[in-house]
């Protein structure tokens, strides 16, 4: 369907009138209620729907005798659905509810939004199967105001069949409470309490001693792509090594780089690239070891028979990952495999399986990636939604690969924030890492509206408690880069730069001073990381350092004086 046609707005104007004339189940809207978003989520599919999230937000049934919510349609055009009202362009909407078919055993479902008949966008999507309940988790947020607005389900390749809706739930959330939900994460996840106990050589407590505390090193990895020119550009290094803490190459580990012919290993420059963040104690990505793209893949590489073409891709396993065993905190081993099937369509389905284990073996402490684009960035792309990352994680594991982090690009346009928390959500219940590894905002934005967007996607990132790390893909050239710069050649910020500033200001703990109370004690809340502490009383000091990890409890630390 395209968006404002008048096909679709006569089609769900006929809706309207029949469904509220027929079904007698209106549903009005309410006030927000108070309460905490709820990060649950499924990807396990269930033999009974589970209770709607939020008690169902503002969908609320004015029919007593639908206590279910259940809502079926024999086409999957526009029904089942619902019809809201009222909702509002400074608001966070989170939709979630149970899906299950029949008439096919799976397909993947579409929630699409339909405000005031001008359009629709799509909100969450599910792959769904006749013989249990699947769910699913979305969300939206309006450009502007609405009176009449239609919830409604299609099966992504419109064959006929019933779907069946239930516990369906819309939550709405303001601007403040979203960001209160951002901030309690943050104080939950990423910061943890101290107490600075200070005592004299007898264990005596010192009251009224100065304690001086200051954070040295961050726990949360932010970082960014690098690339060749930051070689032999001091100024350009020692503006990347004061803000950042992790990097990742941008072309230089791939394998049109490192082989761009038969034979001819080229590896000066890596090595060079490896050196500089090693130097200054920043951990480092490697990306990538297989691109299943064909327009990524070396020229030579392309036209190998498929024996040669395996020999081929165990040497490059081997000569990458035994160069550099140990010294890359990750890898992405075989990107963007949803998209594309380059290799997998000459090797066999178990290639990506088999790329897994020999890397594996290779290097076993580097920690082996998936990493995939529009997963997050949008609902539209029907080749990396959510579900069909799991299925494809799910797989892999179940074929013996040795998969230990979610890699999400992160190349978003218009980013929509409830959606990207949604599929936060369903991927978190995977129990494993999940880095933002390439994120930029498209530059067919300007400037300023680049900034707007990149702080919402940071701030949403760094706030939710299964992220693990996020990289920028911010590689300077003096030409510009690929999507975003932070700077300008010369190092000036633009003003997606200074959105960067202001936050790694804001995620850190400055110097935080006091006095020891009664109990000779100092206590404060940091940012994890590490720290040193001084304390002065009279005409004494002492210096120590300790580190906050991640834990609920009180850190204790005791200074003698």
């Amino acid at each position: 369907m395209r968006s404002g046609s008048s096909a679709l707005k006569h089609a769900v104007a006929l809706f309207l009138v029949s469904w509220m004339a027929h079904c007698g189940n209106e549903l009005v809207a309410a006030g927000p209620p108070a309460g905490w978003y709820d990060y649950s989520a499924y990807t396990d599919c269930r033999g009974q729907p589970e209770p709607a999230q939020y008690n169902g937000g503002i969908l609320r049934y004015s029919n007593s005798d639908d206590p279910t919510g259940y809502k079926t349609t024999e086409t999957g055009v526009l029904s089942p659905a619902f019809v809201v009202y009222d909702l509002n362009k400074t608001t966070m909407y989170t939709f979630s509810g149970w899906i299950k078919l029949e008439g096919s055993s799976s397909a993947l479902v579409t929630a699409r939004l339909a405000p005031d008949n001008s359009g629709t966008r799509c909100i969450g999507t599910v792959l769904a199967r006749s013989d249990c309940w699947s769910f699913l988790k979305g969300g939206f947020t309006l450009d502007w105001p609405t009176q009449t607005s239609v919830i409604f389900f299609q099966n992504a390749d419109r064959t006929p069949m019933k779907i069946t809706v239930a516990s369906g739930s819309l939550q709405p959330f303001t601007m403040d409470q979203w960001s209160m939900h951002q901030k309690d994460t943050i104080r939950k996840r990423r910061k943890r309490m101290a107490t600075i106990h200070v005592a004299d050589p007898h264990g005596t407590r010192v009251v009224g001693a100065t304690v001086s505390v200051q954070q040295t090193a961050k726990d949360f990895p932010f970082g960014s792509a690098i690339a060749s020119t930051i070689l032999g550009n001091d100024a350009y290094q020692k503006w990347f090594v004061d803000r950042f803490n992790a990097a990742v190459f941008e072309d230089e580990l791939k394998w049109y780089s490192t082989e761009p012919a038969s034979g001819l290993l080229r590896f000066d420059v890596p090595d060079q690239m490896l050196a500089f963040v090693r130097s200054h104690r920043v951990m480092v990505r490697g990306h990538n070891i297989f691109w299943e793209n064909q327009d990524a893949t070396p020229r030579w590489v392309k036209g190998l028979s498929p024996e040669d073409l395996r020999s081929a891709v165990n040497t490059r396993i081997q000569s990458l990952m035994t160069r550099y065993r140990g010294e890359f905190a990750h890898w992405d081993v075989n990107n963007e495999m949803l998209h594309y099937n380059f290799y997998e369509q000459r090797l066999g389905p178990n290639a990506t399986a088999d790329f897994f284990s020999v890397a594996q073996d290779a290097d076993p402490l580097a920690t082996l990636f998936m990493n995939e684009y529009n997963v997050v960035e949008t609902c539209d792309d029907v080749s990396s939604t959510v579900d069909a990352y799991v299925a494809r994680l799910k797989d892999l594991r179940a074929a013996g690969a040795v998969l230990e982090g979610i890699g999400l690009e992160g190349h978003f346009s218009k980013p929509n924030i409830p959606y990207m928390r949604a599929v936060l959500d369903k991927l978190a219940t995977l129990n494993l890492p999940i880095w933002f590894t390439e994120v930029d905002i498209n530059n067919k934005f300007d400037a300023q509206t680049q900034a707007v967007y990149l702080e919402q996607v940071l701030r949403e990132a760094y706030a939710h408690p299964a992220v693990s790390g996020v990289m920028l893909w911010t590689a300077l050239h003096q030409g510009g880069c690929y999507q975003m710069c932070l700077t300008d050649w010369n190092l000036n910020n633009l003003p997606v730069g200074d959105v960067v500033d202001r936050l790694l200001q804001e995620w850190q703990t400055g110097q935080a001073t006091g006095l020891s109370d009664a109990h000779g004690a100092y206590s404060f809340s940091g940012y994890l990381g590490e720290f040193v502490v001084t304390v002065n009383y009279g005409n004494t000091s002492a210096q120590s350092t300790f580190s906050l990890s991640p834990g609920d409890e009180t850190r204790h630390i005791t200074v003698q004086i």
